[in-house]
């Protein structure tokens, strides 16, 4: 069995375990279940969270995209700030529930270094937010669409990062900070599943206690929509984590300490570096949800959520132990389909059995 399988297995009994002493259970969703309805979803064991609604949700539909983030990058290089855009170059949104995506490129014509100020970032397309240091431990989860664009430049260092963690207040506050990537070995084409996920950190703090090197589970072909999950477990102890999911496959499973880092505040960045500047080199993003907690309410294509390839995360707001009201987000699932409803507490445990639910007349 490859490690990173044998790595799932044992996250998969920790999650029986949990069941056992008091899983989430789902009785009822009531509500129709078109895009943007309001849910009701009855039953028990939902936990707290004093805050119903993600850190962010980002669908695009917005007109400003410092609204709702703290900085986004390249920002003072007209023709290529990442911002909300119609879909463009040939590109359609992952899904037929958006109309519209955040993109942008870090390419400046004339600019060989970054921008002072990080409006170009040395090669950066990302979204970034601030957040105050919680006591230890605290957990964050962030899930989110992406791809690269289909006439993407590929060069000597295809170096493309995909999520960063940081001490305040820009993704990469070297040697305060950590993110994962594509590669090495790094994708050559669009289509190149030879590279790997990659997690590393400028400080050198990041230490595996299973003793896994730092390059995990293949990637999925950069030119095609994937959707990526990060569940974070935040502590300077060795029962931290990083988990990274890319359309339902475990592709990083690091425990050990996440953040050893001076400051009071830290910022997450969703995106990241791209090494190769060239004027074809858009990057997209859809769907972003960012939260500073395990729980939520998912969508998924499986009853069993570990084994599902599509999950939908639902937008709450409001929530309680035995009532949750959320905002129908369908993503990729079309009305006539069946779908399986979970609820994941906040210490990452979702109901055993997906609560399935007929999706209704989509938008």
């Amino acid at each position: 069995m490859h490690p990173l399988g044998k790595r799932l297995l044992a996250t998969s009994m920790i999650a029986a375990v949990a069941q056992v002493v008091g899983a989430p259970v789902v009785q009822q969703v009531s509500g129709p279940l078109n895009h943007g309805a309001t849910l009701t979803v009855s039953g028990t064991g939902f936990g707290a969270k004093p805050t119903a609604a993600p850190l962010v949700w980002d669908d695009a539909s917005g007109n400003d995209i410092s609204a709702k983030w703290d900085g986004a990058w390249p920002n003072s290089i007209a023709s290529y700030n990442t911002g909300y855009h119609d879909p463009m170059r040939g590109v359609a949104p992952p899904h037929s529930h958006d109309s519209r995506y955040i993109v942008g490129n870090q390419y400046a014509p004339g600019v060989a270094t970054a921008v002072p100020g990080g409006a170009v970032g040395g090669g950066n397309v990302v979204v970034f937010k601030n957040i105050k240091l919680q006591p230890f431990p605290f957990y964050v989860y962030a899930s989110w669409y992406q791809r690269l664009d289909d006439a993407w430049s590929f060069g000597a260092v295809n170096n493309i990062k995909t999520f960063a963690y940081s001490a305040c207040c820009s993704p990469y506050e070297a040697p305060n900070n950590w993110y994962t990537a594509y590669g090495p070995p790094h994708p050559t084409s669009n289509a190149d599943r030879g590279s790997q996920w990659v997690i590393t950190d400028d400080g050198k703090s990041l230490k595996d206690v299973n003793g896994h090197n730092a390059w995990w589970a293949h990637a999925a072909d950069t030119g095609k929509w994937s959707k990526e999950e990060v569940a974070l477990r935040v502590t300077d102890q060795p029962d931290g984590y990083i988990q990274v999911f890319e359309n339902g496959n475990l592709v990083v499973n690091y425990r050990g300490p996440t953040d050893k880092y001076p400051g009071t505040a830290r910022t997450i960045g969703i995106g990241g570096w791209s090494l190769v500047k060239a004027p074809n080199n858009w990057r997209y993003y859809a769907d972003i949800y960012l939260d500073t907690s395990l729980s939520r309410v998912v969508l998924a294509n499986n009853a069993t959520l570990s084994h599902a390839t599509v999950i939908e995360n639902q937008i709450p707001s409001s929530w309680s132990d035995g009532a949750i009201t959320a905002k129908a987000n369908l993503g990729q699932f079309q009305a006539g389909q069946t779908a399986y409803l979970f609820v994941v507490d906040s210490s990452g445990t979702p109901n055993s059995s997906g609560f399935p639910v007929s999706v209704g007349s989509g938008k």
